[in-house]
């Protein structure tokens, strides 16, 4: 039992550590990390060290995440729990009533869309059961939180429409839980029971309404929490209530993570001096769970190099990435006036599938290999960490476009002002000249 503890405690401080050292040399160049860090998992998982190749000559495990246990799983949860009320709890409360009705709607919608498009997109590329790829576009179907703050600095000019597609991320996470545990009821059917959509209906109404419940019950009583709170425990006293609210909220058969996000937002809007150390202490703790999640995700994929899977992934990958815009332009109605083309490019094509994607694929990946074998469960993770690689590069791409294409349209304004500024002789408007003085002047030339 020590060896095991040992072991796992060696394989988590492998993957934080060199982790930790890719993330920081990555922030330091202002690139996002998310990418690189699912590279590093599978660099370091059984992808490479457990090829047929290399094993007929050579025996090595760097990593090994079934000999972990729980430990991985519980780690997905607590990162997701902990992203999403740090995300909440950051949001400016004037800010999400301004921005709230359109990120929540894209939310819905997106997800409503998306599992559907993105199910019968993928049973017709990779030919498997439909129940299982609805799983699959359920999965599939939010932006990902813990990736869009990596775009912070690149689309600092676009503060406004990165801000609704960061609400978005933080009420998709929830759904991206919520959707797939349907689904896997339904994989867990017997063969020729009935289904009765209503059932399952109300069930989803249930965990949504118990979900907001319980975040506005705990949020509102943390406030007289803080006022017997020492300052040094603070924190850790937030940290706690996070877990409580998501612990409280499925105890009850609600959703854990909206009830997490409501807590967020309700206490950190809330007036207390300690918010700016409160603040700190959780994107911290966010940001280690954040990269212990996404390496753990690589180093748990046993990547097949297929190409015909590769070829099939990446046009399942195409149909998310394009399909974003058909929903998006007609949610966002009248709204859509209010922003710039950047905005609204940005909007349609910064979407990465990030933490919620990677912490639901595992889980998922368990239940699908008890029904319908290994084949078929490593064929649905393989395609996750594709589209999340594909999406994550694509994304930072597609920012890196959009903030040259703002910073090159801003800096031409900025130089024909100065232009205009530096001419010797005054701009007039000729239009705005009354007739009877154009006349005189012109008599004044001839003379």
């Amino acid at each position: 039992m020590a060896f095991n503890i040992t072991l796992t405690m060696t394989y988590f401080a492998f993957l934080l550590g060199f982790g930790v050292i890719v993330a920081n040399i990555l922030k330091k160049r202002k690139i996002p990390d998310t990418f690189f860090l699912l590279i590093l998992g599978l660099l370091l998982g059984p992808t490479v060290f457990m090829n047929p190749a290399l094993t007929k000559y050579v025996s090595i495990t760097l990593v090994d995440v079934s000999a972990m246990g729980a430990i991985p799983d519980f780690l997905r949860v607590w990162a997701l729990i902990m992203i999403v009320f740090t995300g909440t709890f950051n949001l400016n409360w004037k800010v999400f009533r301004r921005l709230s009705d359109v990120s929540i709607n894209l939310a819905f919608v997106g997800m409503v869309f998306n599992t559907i498009i993105f199910g019968v997109a993928a049973h017709l590329i990779f030919g498997i059961n439909i129940i299982y790829t609805l799983l699959l576009g359920a999965i599939l179907g939010g932006t990902g939180t813990g990736v869009l703050y990596a775009f912070e600095h690149t689309l600092s000019k676009s503060k406004k429409a990165l801000t609704i597609i960061k609400v978005e991320s933080i009420f998709n996470s929830p759904l991206t839980v919520l959707l797939p545990i349907l689904f896997l009821d339904l994989i867990n059917t017997d063969p020729g029971a009935l289904i009765e959509p209503l059932k399952y209906m109300s069930q989803f109404w249930l965990m949504i309404v118990a979900g907001i419940g319980t975040g506005i019950v705990v949020g509102l009583a943390v406030s007289k929490l803080m006022r017997a709170t020492l300052k040094e425990y603070t924190p850790l006293l937030l940290f706690s209530i996070a877990l409580i609210t998501y612990a409280l909220a499925e105890n009850i058969g609600g959703s854990g993570m909206l009830a997490v996000a409501v807590c967020g937002l309700i206490t950190g809007n809330m007036i207390f001096p300690e918010k700016e150390e409160v603040k700190r202490f959780d994107d911290q703790l966010s940001e280690m769970l954040r990269i212990s999640v996404f390496t753990l995700l690589g180093a748990q994929v046993m990547m097949v190099f297929d190409l015909n899977l590769f070829i099939k992934s990446f046009v399942f990958f195409l149909i998310i990435f394009f399909s974003r815009p058909i929903f998006l332009i007609p949610t966002l109605g009248k709204m859509k006036n209010k922003f710039t083309r950047s905005d609204i490019l940005l909007m349609s094509f910064v979407a990465p599938r990030g933490l919620a994607a990677a912490a639901m694929a595992p889980i998922v990946a368990r239940t699908i290999s008890q029904a319908a074998g290994n084949g078929v469960a490593n064929l649905i993770v393989n395609v996750i960490f594709l589209i999340m690689l594909f999406s994550v590069l694509f994304s930072t791409m597609s920012a890196a476009l959009i903030s040259k294409f703002s910073h090159k349209k801003e800096r031409s304004a900025e130089e024909n002002a100065v232009k205009h500024e530096t001419t010797d002789e005054p701009f007039v408007d000729v239009s705005k000249i009354p007739e009877d003085e154009k006349k005189i002047a012109g008599q004044n030339n001839q003379t």
